[in-house]
């Protein structure tokens, strides 16, 4: 008798391979539920050697860049979970003990001012984080109040990590620096052994270890490390008529400030009048730290710069900003953040109101430049990227040869050196003065009259 083979349609098999697809996630799903160290995220199954070390194989990038997770519930389950920090403890790896000693004796603040994106916010105080620092969070007004109530939870979690409830912080206005400056003060305030402070939103990610900065704060030698650009006189908005308590500059948000220039700012009148002036201007944020360490015969700010000095010889010296920038050669003078402009046609990734986010081809320079953060990524665009500067972050912290890490190149800034009582006419490196947060390399080198 003679058997007739049944045929197969379509749908069945789709059927079929959906079965089997839905089988094999249940059971990768299983397998990290079972393995605690393969649920946290910076151990999801990604290769990334071909996105930091750069490739010319465009499939594989092509790839990483398609590449996705399913962030969104683990959101949900930190916002909905009934143990918080068993939750975090679950997806995240925070240090539980210094990394090394050199480490421990030289602990570093930070402060932050988050709205949105928790699974990122977490992820980012991971790799910041180390139990001998010091950390404050300041949460909008306008957050979600699912994403407010589980950060309040973080202190329990951590006791090093202290949130609050902040003011509203829209572009433009005072809400941003009186958010950063309060987190600031409270920091400044404290009797913790802190050395270095530094600002971070919450889409920054570190560029450098834990160790690594710990050794570029030390080459700086109690420096303030802020950008410095010559004020834009329609900032003043409704101020134009009164004299400002100090001679006011631009600057970044972002920025590096020692303890001691911490202590002398918090009992400062003169910082105080600036914090209150600065209330009726125009995105005062960019306009507090260096009119705060720009001027040090009128303000003697332990750290400070002389920030008159460097613009008059942009001014007048039309000098061309250094091409290689790297740890050994650092070919900056503002190292605190590192972020791209639209008018910088440097954007690998995609722009968002003129800044870049970062994506997965922009990873392979970033681990070589000499910035301590970069702003910003985004696990909702091209996540790869995020996940790689995370991984790379961890093989270089835990490197047999990590402590070999030189900063002698950050003791070469001009501002360093400046202070060390060479005039501007005297540093090393004259060049490294041209590049700033704003530099728009269309402009002739060194004629910054323009922004103004």
């Amino acid at each position: 008798m003679r058997l007739r083979r049944r045929s197969i349609d379509t749908p069945t098999i789709l059927y079929l391979i959906f079965t089997v697809y839905v089988a094999l996630q249940t059971c990768y799903r299983n397998d990290l539920a079972a393995i605690p160290q393969l649920r946290k995220i910076e151990n999801i199954p990604l290769n990334c050697t071909s996105v930091v070390n750069g490739t010319e194989d465009s499939r594989q990038i092509e790839r990483m860049k398609q590449w996705t997770f399913d962030f969104e519930s683990i959101e949900f389950e930190l916002k909905n979970t009934t143990d918080f920090c068993e939750t975090v403890d679950k997806y995240f790896n925070f240090a539980r003990n210094a990394t090394s000693i050199e480490e421990e004796e030289y602990p570093l603040a930070y402060g932050l001012v988050v709205y949105k994106e928790l699974v990122q916010v977490i992820l980012q105080l991971s790799l910041f984080y180390q139990p001998q620092h010091l950390f404050c969070i300041k949460i909008d007004v306008l957050a979600d109040p699912l994403f407010k109530r589980a950060l309040m939870n973080l202190h329990e979690c951590f006791p090093n990590i202290n949130v609050f409830y902040g003011a509203k912080s829209e572009w433009g206005t005072f809400g941003i620096l009186e958010n950063v400056y309060s987190c600031f003060y409270y920091l400044a305030t404290q009797n913790h052994p802190w050395k270095y402070y530094q600002y971070l939103s919450g889409s920054d990610v570190p560029m450098r270890t834990n160790l690594e900065m710990v050794r570029i704060f030390k080459a700086m030698g109690g420096l303030f490390n802020t950008d410095i650009e010559e004020f834009e006189y329609n900032r003043k908005f409704r101020r134009e008529t009164i004299l400002p308590p100090v001679p006011l500059f631009k600057s970044s948000m972002s920025v590096a400030v020692p303890r001691a220039a911490a202590d002398y700012m918090i009992s400062s009148r003169r910082v105080e009048k600036l914090y209150k002036y600065l209330r009726k201007t125009w995105i005062p944020d960019e306009s507090f730290w260096t009119s705060v360490a720009g001027s040090p015969a009128i303000v003697p700010v332990p750290g400070a710069i002389k920030a008159k000095d460097i613009v008059l010889f942009r001014r007048n010296f039309k000098l061309q900003a250094p091409i290689i920038n790297t740890v050994k050669h650092v070919g900056l003078n503002y190292i605190a953040r590192y972020q791209v402009w639209q008018w910088q046609n440097k954007c690998r990734g995609v722009l968002t109101h003129a800044s870049c986010v970062f994506g997965v081809d922009d990873v392979a320079e970033m681990v070589t430049r000499p910035e301590l953060v970069a702003h910003k990524f985004y696990l909702s665009y091209q996540p790869a990227a995020l996940i790689c500067m995370v991984k790379e972050l961890r093989r270089r912290s835990s490197h047999p040869l990590a402590h070999e890490f030189d900063a002698s190149s950050y003791s070469e800034m001009p501002t360093v050196e400046m202070a060390q009582g060479r005039s501007v006419m005297e540093v090393t490196h004259p060049d490294w003065l041209i590049p700033t947060s704003f530099y728009n390399p269309d402009l002739d080198p060194g004629d910054y009259s323009k922004f103004v």
